[in-house]
């Protein structure tokens, strides 16, 4: 391993950074356009009468899928707000760097 003025480097260079950064965009890109692809899809849904499904793929549209009875396993599930999670670590992290 090479030193730079006497230190070693903070990361170890990988050999397959670039083909799994292509790996990540490509996967990225599929998400955003299938979402963009639905989210356009359910648009036709709302501005089009339902009659009228010559413009929806095969007549299919998109759906939201609702339990009509409670997954007992799910009695005490709480949602979790990952964003405000992540938005309070990155607080902390702060406030406790600046302290330091």
């Amino acid at each position: 391993m090479t030193t730079m003025n006497g230190k070693r480097p903070s990361s170890i260079p990988s050999r397959h950074q670039p083909e799994t950064l292509a790996q990540h965009f490509d996967l990225i890109k599929y998400i955003y356009d299938s979402w963009n692809s639905v989210s356009r899809e359910l648009d036709m849904c709302h501005n089009q009468p339902h009659s009228n499904t010559s413009n929806y793929r095969n007549g299919a549209s998109v759906t939201y899928y609702q339990e009509r009875e409670p997954n007992p396993q799910l009695k005490d599930f709480e949602p979790f707000n990952l964003e405000a999670w992540w938005g309070q670590r990155v607080v902390q992290s702060i406030t406790r760097n600046a302290n330091s």
